[in-house]
């Protein structure tokens, strides 16, 4: 079975993937707090990562399950996160 893959346009703008965090990890004490509040489990200790304050940081495991609800960032006792909307998907506004 053949698959087709789209081919980029040459000259067409490179669109970085959506991230709907942004995590400061260099002041993430690596509580948990955000972990334990992700709905959808994609937060998860980077084990392999020391930040400057000596923790291991939050990172996001799954950009895609990812929802914007923002229940990380209302947890955090060091707001390390800044919580994107998703992009709309087509329509007028």
């Amino acid at each position: 079975m053949a698959v087709a893959v789209p081919r980029s346009t040459p000259g067409a703008p490179i669109v970085p993937a959506f991230e709907p965090l942004e995590i400061a990890a260099e002041r993430c004490k690596g509580c948990e707090l955000c972990i334990r509040a992700c709905p959808k489990h994609c937060l998860a200790l980077d084990s392999t990562i020391v930040n400057p304050l000596g923790y291991h940081p939050i990172r996001l495991t799954d950009a895609g399950a990812c929802t914007s609800c923002a229940l990380c960032a209302r947890v955090c006792p060091d707001a390390v996160f800044t919580v994107f909307a998703p992009p709309r998907s087509g329509g007028s506004t």
